[in-house]
């Protein structure tokens, strides 16, 4: 059994109302039932639940989905970990292998685990040493950190020397090849094994599910680098793990906002003001995995990275992620030279809690960053504008893309208007950032007859006709959409067409990649529609929507070769101009036809 097969087998077996119910109060309004949504606070009850379909969406935060997400988003639990919740609770039989590795690289995995375990035992062992843990207490008393956050953390001490973990992680039973494979220890070229950490200060390093990874070392006698990582491992992925991530979770659970900082000792001087809801990366620029955890996490991450110029510009990295994924986000100026551990000691908590609604929304803090480039001269305006794009086209909001354009035409000196139509007459397409933002928007009371965008109404028409599926297939639909959710959706009812009978058609069913498209598919189908569309006619709708996207792309495509044309004047290639040519005569002659 796969994980689809899991994840479908769990779909059938749970009552989305029981689930749901026993979370939130729900009240029955007609078909739907209704009540208060756990994700965001309001006042007004904007939360519903479809019993039949096995779906829920807020039309307040946008939030929706199946019953494993909303366990994955009420119980702050990873896709796993939220399948085997529900298989648990509803008794649901799951072969082992649905979830987890094979025996043999379960052992493997254990081995490990246990192997990291001893090392961090033994790592708080030295720390506690009279003679060996001295300079690494002295560090810690300079740094601040309280006796009772160093023993709950469990931060240790990796002693001088080149064999001493090594030496007695083989006294536990542990063999060099283990060691190495956790990243503990290093193989040389000869062939011996020596340790990896020396003389450092150790922080461990878990998983999302808090289990034990890798470790952090800090220098304490000026060798570089300064912070050394554990290597990646098979239980170690830098780019999918965020220091602190457990504790963050449960602190996240009343109070949906979390900090990003950019490091270990940054996370513990809030932990020793009391303050948990933070994390950190570990020594990489922040990575689209990194984004969907902080999304479990929270509905706001605040990036709160160094005052210095290197600071900002990690800050300004990260700020297409955070739009792609459509995950709000502000940013914290400190003041320059200072760090976040600089700030709570010199100013404490309070001081901070109070800068904290002095924060800018990142949008607003990259067009000023993009402004300042500005040279002053009209024509590098230009430069500026067209530097925007990139950014705008990651937009999922309309009302922030109209916003970030508002700034921006006030900081170039410019009419906003300006700004709009050298947008939509430089070709650059918005649609996908159209579509995810209906995905998470406000609902509407429409028939799919109405102006939406082509793909929406498209996958409309299949969700209220399953029938008409098969024909969207056979008119190649799929290879009109560029990829977005939408696109995402309209393959996985395709590929449902294709295996099931129409009349059996369960939007609970299909099998969605991410938490976003599962998302868009509840908003679908939760959405009044007073459609009024028989078969048939939906199908003659459908037929005309599809040819608007072959027009659509048709015209895309003859830009390109105007561009790839102009090239190849430029280049004096004849022989690539002629093939282009014909291609572009092809389509000019279809183009008439209509």
């Amino acid at each position: 059994m796969t994980t689809s097969d899991a994840a479908t087998r769990i779909k059938q077996a749970v009552d989305v109302l029981d689930l749901i119910g026993s979370a939130v109060p729900l009240k029955r309004i007609g078909t739907r039932y209704v009540g208060l949504c756990p994700f965001h606070r309001e006042k007004t009850p904007s939360f519903q639940v479809d019993a039949s379909a096995g779906l829920f969406y807020c039309f307040g935060c946008g939030a929706g989905g199946d019953v494993i997400t909303f366990t994955m988003r009420h119980w702050n639990l990873t896709f796993p970990e939220a399948v085997q919740y529900l298989a648990d609770r509803y008794h649901v039989p799951l072969p082992e292998a649905s979830l987890g590795p094979s025996k043999e690289k379960a052992g493997v995995l254990a081995a490990m685990s246990r192997s990291l375990e001893i090392s961090c035992d033994f790592f708080v062992s030295r720390l506690n040493h009279p003679e060996q843990g001295r300079t690494a207490r002295n560090y810690i008393q300079k740094r601040g950190l309280p006796p009772d956050l160093v023993r709950s953390q469990r931060l240790g001490y990796a002693p001088q020397g080149w064999d001493q973990l090594l030496r007695h992680l083989q006294s536990q039973g542990i063999d060099p090849e283990t060691a190495a494979r956790s990243g503990l220890v290093v193989r040389s070229d000869k062939g011996t094994f020596y340790d990896r950490f020396r003389h450092r200060l150790t922080f461990p390093i878990s998983a999302p599910d808090g289990s034990l990874v890798a470790f952090g070392g800090r220098s304490l006698d000026g060798t570089e680098p300064k912070y050394l990582n554990s290597p990646e491992t098979d239980l170690y992925h830098k780019g999918r793990t965020l220091y602190q991530y457990a504790t963050a979770r449960e602190a996240c659970r009343d109070e949906r906002q979390v900090l990003l900082v950019e490091g270990y000792m940054d996370v513990l001087a809030f932990h020793a003001q009391g303050f948990y809801r933070v994390v950190a990366t570990l020594g990489t620029a922040l990575t689209p995995h990194q984004v969907r955890l902080l999304q479990r996490l929270a509905d706001e991450v605040v990036l709160v990275y160094d005052g210095d110029a290197s600071g900002q510009k990690a800050m300004l990295r990260t700020v297409p992620l955070f739009l792609q994924h459509g995950l709000a986000a502000s940013c914290l100026t400190l003041p320059a030279g200072m760090d976040p551990d600089d700030y709570l000691k010199t100013y404490g908590l309070q001081a901070f809690l109070e800068l904290l609604h002095t924060r800018r929304e990142i949008t607003a803090f990259a067009v000023d960053a993009l402004a300042q480039t500005w040279d002053g001269t009209v024509q590098d305006k230009v430069r500026v504008i067209k530097h925007l794009e990139n950014l705008v086209e990651e937009v999922r909001e309309p009302v922030l893309r109209d916003e970030m354009v508002r700034l921006l035409a006030a900081r170039l000196s410019l009419p906003e208007a300006v700004v709009h139509s050298h947008f939509a007459g430089s070709g650059r397409s918005f649609s996908t950032a159209r579509m995810a933002a209906r995905a998470r928007g406000a609902p509407t009371r429409v028939t799919v007859g109405d102006v939406r965008p082509v793909e929406e109404t498209v996958v409309r028409l299949m969700l209220h006709h399953p029938r008409l599926a098969r024909d969207a297939a056979a008119l190649g639909v799929l290879d009109l959409l560029e990829p977005s959710p939408m696109a995402a959706l309209l393959e996985a009812l395709l590929s449902h067409a294709h295996q099931v009978p129409p009349e059996d058609f369960s939007p609970a069913s299909l099998a969605l990649p991410d938490e976003e498209t599962q998302t868009l598919l509840a908003r679908l189908m939760m959405e009044k529609d007073d459609n009024t569309l028989d078969e048939e006619d939906a199908r003659v709708l459908l037929e005309e929507r599809i040819q608007s996207l072959v027009k659509r792309r048709r015209k895309r495509r003859l830009a390109e070769l105007r561009t790839a044309l102009a090239h190849a004047e430029r280049s004096g290639d004849a022989q690539a101009r002629k093939k282009l040519l014909e291609e572009y005569q092809a389509l000019c002659a279809a183009e008439r036809r209509g």
